[in-house]
């Protein structure tokens, strides 16, 4: 994947997660039944977690 791609993807992927952390308990998404929320809240989670890999690696790759 090129570096432009892996920042863009990256930075999107961070948002969203961060974005669906933060408003998720606001909208309500933690009153859903007792499975939905987990796999939301982990979802989420995870979307921030490769968000953030990919755009430290897209750092990397153009400091080179």
């Amino acid at each position: 994947m090129k570096t432009e791609k892996k920042l863009g993807l990256g930075s999107l992927f961070s948002v969203l997660g961060a974005a669906g952390i933060i408003l998720g308990p606001l909208l309500g998404l933690s009153d859903l039944a007792q499975p939905w929320s987990f796999i939301l809240g982990f979802v989420f989670g995870v979307l921030s977690g490769v968000g953030v890999a990919l755009v430290i690696s897209g750092f990397l790759e153009r400091r080179k």
